[in-house]
């Protein structure tokens, strides 16, 4: 939910900066020469990092879906049922005991492993890490954004409002203005967001292995019960 959250909200403070750029745009605040060019590349950064974020959101939300619908509905009706036939408090307590243990297995914390590589629980909590430090990251780098844009505006506003009284309205271009777009271009940003998505692709691709390799025991097993 945490993690969730995060991404939401930052799809928020995306959708908020990218029309704070586009306002600047128009305003001419990425026409100088030098600036032009920083705001082509901030635009790549952008690019990328909601395609991660879709990404992200896509595994979260197909997650909290399966853990909700498959794992806790399902084995609350399960639990239900075996409760309206016990017959007595043991009956009960075996009900609830294995309704816990059936919980923790299908939320992928059951597996202990072979001690000679990361177990699913691992790999599912290291893909959570990432999706969590991309979401500070994000907003982090929003914040600034949007905090800078704002102090842009504001400087062309006064700007505007000298030229309506007939003074001068700007000599140079102002430090503040284009300061966002260069932030934005900076090479080191857009390396850790290709690091994050690069990594949490690969933990992704492991996760799934796994899984499948764990389908392929269980339907062995069940092949191997039939058959004796």
């Amino acid at each position: 939910k945490r993690v969730e959250w995060m991404l939401n909200n930052s799809w928020r403070q995306s959708t908020a900066l990218n029309h704070a750029i586009l306002v600047e745009t128009k305003a001419g605040g990425a026409d100088a020469p030098a600036i032009s060019e920083a705001a082509e590349h901030s635009s790549y950064l952008l690019r990328r990092i909601s395609s991660t974020r879709q990404t992200m959101l896509h595994f979260i939300s197909n997650l909290q879906n399966y853990l909700m619908f498959e794992v806790l509905e399902g084995g609350w009706e399960g639990l239900e049922r075996s409760v309206e036939k016990a017959k007595s408090l043991d009956d009960v307590i075996i009900a609830h005991n294995s309704y816990l243990s059936e919980i923790v297995e299908k939320s992928l914390l059951g597996d202990k492993g072979s001690g000679e590589g990361p177990t699913l629980e691992t790999l599912l909590q290291k893909l959570l890490s990432i999706a969590l430090k991309f979401g500070k990251f994000q907003a982090h780098i929003f914040t600034n954004s949007l905090a800078g844009l704002d102090k842009a505006a504001r400087i062309r506003k006064q700007v505007e409002e000298r030229a309506e009284k007939g003074e001068w309205g700007r000599t140079t271009l102002d430090t503040e203005e284009g300061r966002v777009f260069r932030y934005l271009a900076d090479p080191t940003l857009f390396e850790f967001v290709e690091h994050t998505a690069n990594e949490f692709d690969k933990m992704f691709s492991n996760l799934l292995k796994m899984m499948s390799k764990q389908v392929d025991q269980v339907d062995w097993t069940a092949s191997m019960d039939e058959d004796q």
